[in-house]
């Protein structure tokens, strides 16, 4: 989400699939509390009241080579690095570097970040919660629900579908292209939903196949806030952070990220606190924890969220070309599925200026890593060979590694 740096990224490790616009985007305090809290299951918002306490967890030691593999990433530039990794009961953390240059703070497993297009998944969340509900049905058009909004230039709202929206298939540009939208001064500014969908339409008519663009997610937004009545902020705290008790992530309204936090960078620059959330809203504005994420996504691939049907409409993918990507992804619902060395993993990616966030959960929750980095121009058009290198191989550490 919201790249302000070049289009121009390597490929990925051999993608498959339609070819797509790139895309810009995707973007602890005190163990014994998170040890209660880390990397857990919930019940779904209706059961929440009656849910089992979670099985402990454990703090163990990291993978066999994971230190070294993320002080690597801050050799090669990064200002800071945070890993929590996951091994049935057993959780680790890894941090490398810096928090905060200015003042040296070092990188700190319950420091918050920007977690960019992770926002999406817990959009499509609540979107499939509302059809288990039958409040609406993934073959519902843009026109029933949001009359007017999507006009002119080549489109027919009547043929764009709520799942074509969470599946990156509706056509739609991506109003981050618009130009003069990625400068200090638009970023700066308080912008409403219908504002960033107009940006895209006048960006020309319908794209082909898949192309990943942050209107499909605004306009999901859109759809949640007129459905429900309710804003997504709303709905996503009581049907998602509130059952699942993740209490250091938010969805902002103001640029100001709380509590203990790591500071996001373009080179020099820190700029924590320069981008309004308006810019990205339901693509992108959420903020979290690595383990809170990982929390998240184990609920998501456990089941404990949506219903059968529903769950089965989350994971159903087909294979894309997402150019710039570390690995060849399988795309469902704000979801996707790529294939590590060790198995399948579930997850997304999440970019925001000065933020960059990776999350894998295997099928069963069984294992997982979440690694979450500072310094966001290394990941969007500046991936030099080393770095691209060293970046996946504490990947692979991290998710296929057995722990130390």
């Amino acid at each position: 989400m919201l790249n302000p740096r070049s289009d121009q990224r390597p490929p990925g490790r051999g993608s498959a699939g339609q070819t797509p616009t790139p895309r810009r985007r995707r973007t602890t305090a005190g163990v014994a509390v998170l040890l209660a809290a880390v990397l857990l299951g919930a019940a779904s918002p209706r059961d929440s009241a009656r849910a089992t306490p979670p099985a402990a967890v454990f703090e163990g030691r990291a993978p066999g080579g994971l230190q070294v593999a993320v002080d690597k990433l801050v050799a090669d530039g990064q200002p800071g690095v945070i890993v929590a990794t996951r091994r049935g009961r057993v959780v680790t953390h890894v941090t490398a570097g810096v928090a905060d240059k200015a003042a040296g703070q070092p990188m700190r497993p319950e420091d918050r970040v920007h977690i960019g297009s992770i926002t999406k998944t817990f959009v499509a969340t609540v979107i499939l919660q509302l059809v288990a509900e039958r409040r609406l049905s993934l073959s519902d058009s843009v026109q029933k629900w949001l009359p007017g909004v999507i006009s002119g230039h080549g489109y027919d709202p009547a043929q764009i579908t709520v799942r074509e929206l969470l599946q990156q298939t509706s056509g739609l540009r991506d109003y981050t292209s618009a130009p003069g939208f990625l400068t200090a001064r638009s970023l700066a500014r308080t912008w409403r939903p219908r504002q960033l969908v107009d940006l895209a339409l006048k960006l020309g008519p319908p794209l082909p196949g898949w192309n990943y663009t942050d209107t499909n997610y605004i306009l999901l937004g859109m759809l949640i806030r007129r459905v429900t009545g309710h804003t997504p902020t709303a709905e996503i705290q009581r049907r998602i952070l509130d059952p699942l008790n993740l209490r250091n992530t938010s969805f902002p309204v103001t640029s100001t990220i709380p509590g203990p936090h790591a500071h996001g960078y373009i080179g020099t620059l820190d700029v924590t606190n320069l981008i309004n959330p308006s810019a990205a809203w339901t693509a992108g504005a959420m903020i979290s924890t690595v383990d809170d994420v990982a929390r998240f996504y184990r609920a998501v691939l456990t089941g404990r969220l949506l219903p059968p049907a529903e769950q089965r409409d989350l994971l159903s993918t087909i294979p894309v070309n997402d150019v710039g990507e570390l690995f060849p992804e399988h795309y469902g619902l704000g979801i996707y599925r790529v294939r590590l060395p060790c198995g399948p993993a579930w997850g997304h990616d999440g970019g925001y200026p000065g933020f960059k966030t990776f999350t894998y959960t295997s099928p069963g929750g069984e294992r997982q890593a979440v690694m979450a980095f500072n310094g966001y121009q290394v990941f969007e058009g500046a991936y030099s060979p080393t770095f691209r290198h060293d970046l996946e191989a504490a990947t692979d550490i991290a998710f296929c590694g057995a722990h130390a």
